[in-house]
């Protein structure tokens, strides 16, 4: 009634007073406020943790005038930050810190920093591992059959194109053709270890050569740890 009011005696404008200023203006705080725990718990990430449905968004910090980082609310509940960087839309922590240099509040509670960071880094690690999860890494080390050296042997007597490093005993059959220095250079080497070669005495293998070379993998030679 008093925005109507004051529209229709200040200019005669009532239907404005009512509609705009009334109406309006209490749906949108309205729905601005119920956001956070709609909104605020649907768009936007789980920067710090997937225990809850919390997430953030400038998306909803905008709808809810900075409400919208409620992942680290939720997990931080008494930090009287939401958006704890400084460039994360949250005119209340402004307002509050501001409030704290005048005096007019004080003992403002922050989480250690150290915490929070850790949050962050557990969440990417977890995504990171989702990730390589969906790649090929080779067999299991533990799963592998365990060959003595003389069954190692007698399997390349008998035609097996098999190198070992560092006690894994690799299948090179299918890679030799792709191998950067020749096929010819790989065929030489079946039967021997080829540990020292490769990490150095002829040529250091990249990371990528590893990585193909735990896909090779077939057995394991009795008496090394599977790692």
């Amino acid at each position: 009634m008093v925005p109507t009011v004051i529209a229709g005696w200040g200019w005669g404008d009532w239907w404005g007073g009512y509609f705009v200023a009334g109406v309006a203006r209490l749906v949108f705080v309205h729905h601005s406020t119920f956001c956070v725990n709609s909104l605020a718990h649907w768009v936007g990430d789980a920067t710090y943790t997937d225990g809850h449905t919390a997430r953030n968004s400038i998306v909803t910090a905008v709808v809810t005038l900075g409400e919208g980082y409620h992942n680290f609310h939720h997990e931080f509940p008494n930090d009287y930050r939401n958006g704890v960087e400084w460039w994360q839309y949250d005119p209340t922590k402004i307002f509050i810190y501001c409030a704290s240099l005048l005096g007019l509040a004080y003992d403002l509670r922050v989480f250690p920093q150290e915490v929070i960071v850790k949050g962050q880094l557990q969440m990417k690690q977890k995504a990171l591992d989702a990730k390589m999860g969906k790649l090929s890494w080779g067999p299991n080390p533990a799963s592998l059959q365990v060959l003595s050296k003389r069954q190692f042997e007698e399997h390349v007597a008998e035609g097996k194109r098999w190198v070992t490093l560092d006690g894994f005993v690799l299948d090179v059959s299918l890679f030799a053709k792709d191998h950067p220095g020749g096929e010819g250079l790989l065929q030489d080497k079946v039967g021997q270890d080829v540990s020292q070669l490769f990490k150095g005495q002829a040529y250091k293998h990249s990371n990528a050569a590893h990585n193909v070379a735990h896909t090779l993998r077939v057995a394991r030679i009795e008496g090394h740890w599977a790692r």
